[in-house]
């Protein structure tokens, strides 16, 4: 008679093994995915300040004529219409306006804005003809700066 001690099936200790190396990589997905929602927030709100500094600087150019009126836009969180009856006050409200627009950025059925902390700035110069424009968003640490020659 042959004594058969083959064991047949798997082992408890081999099938945790399993669920311990699978669940890792569920972790590491999902890890993964956060990550790229975070950077996907990230994104919009950098197309976001492109679009509104570009704004800002095509309505520079379009009255070049007033040029050294735009250059003491000074905008934080705070949010307050100065309010004005010639084009630059007017630009400068618009401005304001879509800086602090609420439903600007839909995200699903949710509407957001840009996160804004106190040291975040948006700031215009011009000297000499030459519009300077310096946004620092990210509670300062993300920077825009551009530049044109307004006459």
């Amino acid at each position: 008679m042959k004594n058969n001690n083959k064991i047949k099936g798997v082992s408890i200790l081999e099938s945790l093994v399993c669920l311990v190396i699978i669940g890792i990589g569920f972790v590491a997905v999902m890890q993964l995915s956060a990550f790229s929602i975070g950077a996907m927030d990230r994104s919009i709100e950098k197309n976001k300040i492109n679009f509104l500094s570009e704004m800002v600087l095509e309505d520079m150019i379009g009255d070049p004529d007033n040029s050294s009126s735009y250059g003491n836009f000074n905008e934080t969180c705070s949010y307050s219409n100065k309010g004005g009856s010639n084009l630059h006050s007017k630009q400068k409200d618009k401005w304001r306006n879509k800086l602090n627009q609420k439903d600007f950025i839909k995200s699903g059925n949710k509407e957001r804005k840009i996160p804004c902390s106190y040291s975040d700035t948006k700031k215009t110069f011009v000297n000499g003809g030459v519009g300077r424009l310096n946004f620092l968003t990210g509670k300062g640490k993300r920077k825009k700066y551009l530049g044109v020659i307004v006459k």
